[in-house]
């Protein structure tokens, strides 16, 4: 994946056309290499800072106080999140990663084997040139192949999120398998928990392909004893995220209600990072996130008691029964 000259153009003509003089860089971790040259660029144009926290996307572009100090923020490597209003101009610069014209068929062999005809596609934003040929590779197989349509939180068809996989219940009734088009295991893991289909991740760096299902299970075993250990916590902190795109106030209060029906003792803190001492300091038996879904799922080792999404804490309540349904953000209260 690469920032290309044109990349940082489109910035600046961006950033122009809004009157800017301000602007505040964020980069992810893995283009911050490329800070020294980017930030040139803009310097000749703007003043510039850079923010140094990371940050997980664009649910995440900093705090009030940030705002404040900007005219605008050039957040490389995502896409708009559509139905947030942003309280200053955000210009997002994607970054696709170059189609490697070496994706052969013959990767995707175990899911004729396997008996699937109908294959789901979806990717993550910067793997959107690759799907399209990871969709010739499937079609040349002679499996029919469904893109899913969009929310309000997604930008184009067939692209997840690590909180939203809407493309995937969109034709989830209509395909027997899913594929989708990532590095690791973050979106795939998080699109095998969102539907009952069996999921396959092609994955871009090796180009090969395998089942979530077995991670998933393993998975579910660890979240359904975190689910257990809370049933049994006296002292619960309920989260809400003061980050923009991930604020669910209102889904705190419900939570709340139930927890302090159910005889809980209740507090409520309000954070934009997920920091275990805090909760430590807290005294508290176990911690519902109603922020990022992923702070659960993917840190919730880091954590000294058991820390639950929404949906997990209402079945340790006993007011949630069945199969587990992952918390995904659809949409987000007004700040």
């Amino acid at each position: 994946m690469i920032v290309s000259a044109s990349n940082v153009q489109e910035a600046i003509q961006r950033a122009k056309d809004l009157g800017a003089s301000k602007v505040l860089l964020q980069l992810p971790d893995g283009l911050k290499p490329r800070a020294f040259g980017i930030f040139s660029e803009l310097s000749k144009h703007f003043s510039v800072v850079i923010s140094s926290q990371s940050f997980y996307g664009a649910c995440d572009v900093g705090s009030m106080d940030t705002y404040s100090r900007v005219d605008c923020i050039v957040q490389l490597g995502h896409t708009e999140i559509p139905n947030l209003r942003y309280p200053k101009p955000i210009i997002f610069i994607e970054h696709l990663y170059e189609r490697d014209a070496r994706i052969e068929a013959s990767a995707f062999q175990i899911l004729r084997s396997r008996g699937y005809s109908t294959v789901g596609l979806a990717f993550s934003v910067q793997y959107r040139q690759v799907a399209e040929g990871v969709r010739e590779a499937l079609e040349a197989l002679g499996l029919r192949v469904l893109v899913g349509g969009v929310d309000g939180r997604m930008k184009y068809p067939g692209q997840v999120l690590g909180c939203n996989f809407s493309a995937i219940h969109s034709v989830q009734a209509m395909v027997d398998s899913i594929v989708v088009v990532s590095t690791g295991t973050f979106h795939a893991l998080g699109a095998q928990l969102s539907t009952e289909k069996e999921v396959f991740i092609y994955d871009v760096s090796e180009g090969s392909l395998r089942s979530m299902r077995e991670e998933a299970d393993r998975f579910l075993r660890q979240r359904f004893a975190a689910i257990s250990r809370a049933a049994g916590a006296r002292k619960v902190c309920i989260v809400i995220d003061t980050k923009i795109g991930q604020y669910r106030p209102s889904l705190a209060a419900v939570v709340e209600r139930q927890a302090r029906e159910s005889g809980k003792e209740v507090v409520t803190l309000a954070t934009d990072e997920a920091n275990p001492r805090d909760y430590e300091n807290l005294m508290c038996d176990a911690v519902v996130f109603t922020g990022c879904p992923r702070v659960p799922i993917d840190d919730g080792g880091k954590f000294s008691m058991p820390v639950l999404t929404p949906q997990e804490f209402q079945m340790a309540l006993g007011i949630k029964k069945g199969r587990y349904v992952l918390d995904e953000i659809v949409a987000v209260d007004t700040q």
